[in-house]
């Protein structure tokens, strides 16, 4: 085996170096409105389509910034098996309603 494959086997089984596994998705709600932005204990507070207001953790705490959130914002959330969310999307409003305009035609 080549001198690099021991070292980086060597560091991973000391527990020097730990593999990074990417998050799996636990839930999904694809229409859900801000309520509350608490950048400093990095929780962001939404409603759901059906009513139910949930306050979870953001695990990307530049997500928040990057997004710009603020109350009343339509947004697209996915949230792992740790309930904390690690993804946010803004969801165009115009969009939105062009859709359920085309729909209703």
């Amino acid at each position: 085996m080549p001198m690099r494959l021991l070292m980086a086997v060597a560091f991973v089984s000391s527990g020097i170096l730990t593999p990074v596994f990417g998050f799996q998705t636990a839930a999904v709600f694809p229409v859900s409105w801000v309520e509350h932005v608490d950048h400093r204990n990095h929780l962001l507070t939404f409603k759901t389509e059906d009513g139910q207001v949930r306050m979870m953790r953001v695990a990307d705490q530049e997500a928040m910034r990057r997004e710009g959130l603020s109350k009343g914002d339509l947004v697209s959330i996915e949230v792992d098996l740790d309930d904390q969310i690690v993804s946010i999307v803004k969801v165009d409003r115009r969009a939105e309603s062009n859709g359920q305009m085309s729909r209703r035609k």
